[in-house]
């Protein structure tokens, strides 16, 4: 004769149902979590491990939020500060394997005038963040990173460099360089290149005209310098359409601010140098209007 289930065999089928329910929707949860990807991962909200933490208070792993980590603190007579930031992450396919990476910038101070600039590789695996290589950066002029992009399965990046005249305040030059990504190393796949970051243009004057107008469009953060001779004594005024875009005279002379440029009385003959900066990140085409009289 068939046993009939009695309440405690029914409870217990119950509970079994339940756990294969609950089992059944874990699994499908970390499925899902396993199709996202890199993109779905909040690196402003993420724990790193930059080199320049090694001797820092906060360890080796920094964990920023919304973006930022920071401390300050007295100790043996002196301030003890930590400031850890990161950029926007920079996606991209590295490997050529149809899926992004993540290429995250760091900047780090450690209580000095040093800002010290690192870059982390991230890709997904197994459905988490996995950094697979680390990019070398520096400090301002001595390495910086600029910026960074991904193109044709390369890593592009742009860093800077004080040229023979520069400090660690003061970059003088743009170097671009290209890596690949092989397995957890960058290895460099093309030459690298370098510009100014204030090209240099000479102006000279029509004949018997006592000015000029120069259109030039200045890079996202760069700038230009423009030369031109001019006799002690002489009123120089140089004037901008584009608020946007500062100019400075490189040289002793009475100068006084004309909001969209300066009048200088110059103090020695010779060349006068021009200094146009862009501190937009964006590049801004200016025409700038430069009188002698």
């Amino acid at each position: 004769m068939e046993q009939l289930p009695n309440r405690d065999m029914i409870r217990e089928m119950k509970v079994m149902r339940s756990v294969k329910c609950i089992a059944a929707v874990f699994l499908f949860a970390a499925s899902v979590f396993a199709q996202k990807d890199i993109t779905s991962i909040d690196f402003k909200n993420f724990t790193y491990q930059p080199s320049c933490a090694e001797d820092a208070e906060a360890g080796r792993n920094v964990t920023v939020k919304d973006g930022e980590y920071s401390y300050e603190k007295e100790a043996d007579g002196y301030t003890d500060r930590f400031y850890f930031s990161v950029h926007e992450p920079v996606y991209g396919d590295l490997t050529g394997d149809g899926k992004p990476e993540a290429v995250v910038i760091s900047i780090c101070n450690t209580g000095g005038t040093g800002n010290f600039t690192e870059g982390y590789i991230f890709a997904l695996r197994n459905g988490r963040p996995v950094q697979v290589a680390v990019l070398p950066g520096g400090d301002r002029a001595y390495g910086g990173i600029r910026e960074v992009w991904i193109e044709n399965d390369e890593l592009w990046v742009e860093t800077n460099d004080p040229g023979e005249a520069g400090g660690a305040c003061c970059p003088t030059l743009v170097v671009t360089s290209r890596y690949k990504l092989r397995g957890d190393k960058l290895v460099e796949s093309a030459k690298s290149t370098t510009r100014p970051i204030y090209p240099s243009q000479r102006v000279t004057f029509q004949k018997g005209k006592s000015g000029a107008t120069v259109t030039l469009t200045i890079r996202g953060g760069e700038g230009a310098e423009l030369v031109l001779r001019a006799n002690k004594g002489q009123t120089l005024t140089v004037t901008s359409n584009e608020k946007a875009i500062g100019a400075v005279l490189d040289g002793d002379a009475e100068v006084v601010s004309l909001g969209n440029g300066f009048r200088a009385v110059l103090s020695a003959s010779g060349d006068q140098k021009i200094r146009l900066d862009n501190e937009n990140s964006a590049p801004v085409t200016v025409e700038i209007t430069i009188t002698v009289k």
